[in-house]
């Protein structure tokens, strides 16, 4: 089967044998997976080491371990890309976010950008009604849901999104649903496609940090709702805006230098300010994901402005950085 390794910016594709199955594994026939902001990311820790990567992934089961039950061949499923075991006690105690035991793909080192996948049955769910490429939209919409549920938004919510990348797309999309006062977004002008797909989602203003820095911004009313997907750094910032009790909720990522938020921790306490940090693994909203996109209330097939084959994925990964032209990038092998 083929397989695409990455290295840096560097994607090579080769071919593997396939695998066998554990008695409760499945394969996977892939249909679509999504170029996620993560695959994106230069890590200095593994410049030098190639790797398989994406993890948005919806197919076809092609094959099922021995002790796979509710799954057969040829049914249509997403992936969860981390999925609570069930067992544990985190998990038998209603707290499945601290699952003491993971399952996921992660794990067998079979990832997304490849014919096929070898998966734990657990993280499979059935889904014949939504075209692929949207149905793998549900791995970053239940990361969005997160980022919003963390955020305890009220329809007197003043709300101020950093980052207008596909997930801070879906949040936005998600906080007009719950009725919040205002919503703002803070972007750079170059990202014209994404600016674009904000507005047509009804946000209220646009703010370019690069131009005006956030915190000297005068939004009109206070923020007391900040979603940050932006990295580490642009924490120091969502707290100078949030207003006395605001919540910020966060999922953003750096590496090296960038992993660090240097604040007034002062300042912080003085206005009762909450950090609530979303980490969608294991994913807990994969169904509600899927509904979303079935109703419209995200409405997939909007926020997808690329199709590549497995073949073109170094074009796929260079077009998906550009944020001019790119909302959501899938390869379809």
């Amino acid at each position: 089967m083929k397989v695409a390794y990455r290295r840096g910016r560097e994607i090579r594709i080769g071919q593997v044998p396939s695998r066998a199955l554990e008695p409760d594994q499945i394969r996977v026939r892939v249909a679509a997976c999504g170029i996620c902001g993560t695959d994106l990311h230069e890590n200095p820790a593994e410049a030098d080491r190639e790797q398989p990567f994406g993890h948005e992934i919806a197919g076809t089961v092609a094959e099922v371990g021995s002790a796979v039950s509710g799954l057969s061949v040829g049914q249509p499923v997403v992936l969860e890309s981390a999925t609570p075991c069930g067992r544990c006690d985190a998990c038998r105690n209603t707290r499945q976010e601290l699952c003491a035991n993971i399952q996921s793909f992660f794990f067998t080192g079979s990832f997304g950008f490849a014919d096929e996948v070898v998966v734990p049955a657990i993280c499979a769910i059935p889904c014949a009604d939504l075209p692929p490429d949207v149905a793998c939209l549900s791995e970053p919409l239940g990361v969005a849901i997160d980022l919003v549920r963390l955020a305890d938004i009220q329809p007197t919510s003043n709300v101020l999104l950093l980052g207008p990348g596909p997930i801070g797309l879906m949040a936005l999309a998600l906080t007009r649903r719950l009725g919040a006062r205002r919503v703002f977004l803070s972007a750079f002008s170059r990202e014209t496609a994404r600016c674009a797909a904000a507005r047509a989602l009804g946000v209220d203003g646009i703010v370019d940090p690069s131009e005006t820095p956030i915190e000297k911004f005068d939004f009109g009313c206070p923020i007391d709702r900040v979603l940050v997907t932006t990295p580490p750094p642009t924490l120091a910032g969502a707290f100078q805006v949030a207003c006395k009790g605001g919540i910020v909720s966060f999922i953003g990522i750096g590496h090296g230098e960038s992993a660090f938020c240097r604040f007034d921790v002062n300042a912080f306490h003085f206005k009762k300010l909450q950090l609530r940090a979303s980490f969608a693994s294991p994913a807990l909203y994969t169904p509600m994901a899927l509904q979303y996109l079935r109703e419209g209330v995200v409405n997939g097939p909007s926020l997808i402005s690329h199709r590549f084959p497995l073949a073109r994925l170094a074009e796929a990964m260079d077009t998906a950085r550009d944020p001019a032209r790119a909302l959501k990038v899938i390869v379809q092998p």
